[in-house]
């Protein structure tokens, strides 16, 4: 009975030391982008998940839950189990945006960052018979003839705040808001004639480019896209606005540390794989990996960034 009971206590002993997530993950890992499939969100998501089959026991699977502006995913991750085998797909434009706005029971500080994974860029654009052929003709003549001119864009999306940047930068514009959501729906507008001036994503306008129906005047971004290195950024202009997709990961708040840190190593080592790297550019995207507390700093950055453009523009008190 001694010799049994010694057992016990051993065998206990042993699976209190034993590292509790060495199997992690046990099954496959639900990765939800909260957009409909096409979009930037789902095509990063799909090529660097696709590269992880061979760094994580088991697979990560891409589910789009869209609808209320994004925010109908970001839900569902919110209310999971902290348990690792859910996370969101998001960028900071919508996830410090519309939560703020529409008064949602959550934040992305509810969140856990695993990571940042990838980097878009965005362009001003106009249609290619536009008398504007710089950024600053198009934006001095918008603030010189207020209400004239019309902006395409999503409202108190992304779009709208980065109008909301623009304007403060350059003092203020008075544009009429042509409201399209998404970029094939301000692209319509655009070539419809239904609006002047709008901004995209710069991988949803190069098929036009070529053809010449538009036109991009600047590079809405912290610096030149490597995919147009010719065209100029606002910032390089004088205008201090900017915005990059930066495609990150969220976790559930409480899920296990350990969890994460496999997740966030797995996602840099996909993203140091050349098909990884050469995908990724066929999308005019680049891997841009950073650590949970960098994604945290660069999120709370551009979450202040936004809260202040909301106040400012009444939105919110």
């Amino acid at each position: 009975m001694r010799k049994f009971v010694m057992m016990c206590v051993v065998a206990l002993l042993v699976a209190a030391v034993a590292p509790a997530y060495a199997e992690y993950p046990e099954k496959a890992i639900q990765v939800v982008v909260p957009w409909k499939p096409g979009g930037g969100s789902d095509i990063s998501a799909r090529i660097i998940t696709d590269q992880m089959k061979d760094l994580l026991p088991e697979p990560l699977i891409v589910s789009n839950i869209d609808g209320a502006a994004g925010l109908n995913g970001a839900l569902q991750v919110f209310k999971a189990r902290p348990d690792g085998y859910t996370v969101l797909w998001e960028h900071p434009g919508n996830l410090t945006v519309a939560p703020m706005v529409t008064k949602a029971k959550f934040r992305w500080t509810d969140f856990e960052p695993v990571g940042i994974a990838a980097k878009g860029s965005t362009a001003l654009i106009v249609r290619g018979d536009s008398p504007f052929k710089t950024a600053k003709e198009a934006l001095d003549a918008i603030k010189a003839s207020p209400g004239k001119y019309r902006w395409a864009l999503a409202l108190n999306a992304v779009s709208h705040f980065t109008f909301l940047n623009i304007s403060h930068a350059t003092g203020g514009l008075k544009a009429m808001f042509i409201p399209a959501n998404g970029d094939k729906g301000r692209i319509v507008s655009l070539l419809g004639d239904n609006s002047d001036i709008t901004t995209v994503g710069f991988a949803s306008v190069q098929p036009y480019l070529k053809s010449g129906d538009l036109r991009v005047l600047a590079m809405v971004n912290t610096e030149r896209s490597p995919f147009a290195p010719e065209i100029p950024t606002l910032k390089e202009m004088g205008i201090n606005a900017s915005y990059d997709f930066l495609y990150s990961i969220f976790a559930p708040k409480g899920t296990p540390k350990e969890d994460i840190e496999i997740l966030s190593e797995a996602f840099k080592k996909a993203l140091e794989k050349p098909e990884t790297v050469a995908a990724l550019k066929e999308q005019c995207l680049v891997p841009f990996f950073r650590t949970p507390e960098e994604t945290r700093t660069l999120w709370k950055n551009e979450s202040d960034l936004y809260t202040d453009l909301a106040k400012e523009n009444g939105l919110i008190k």
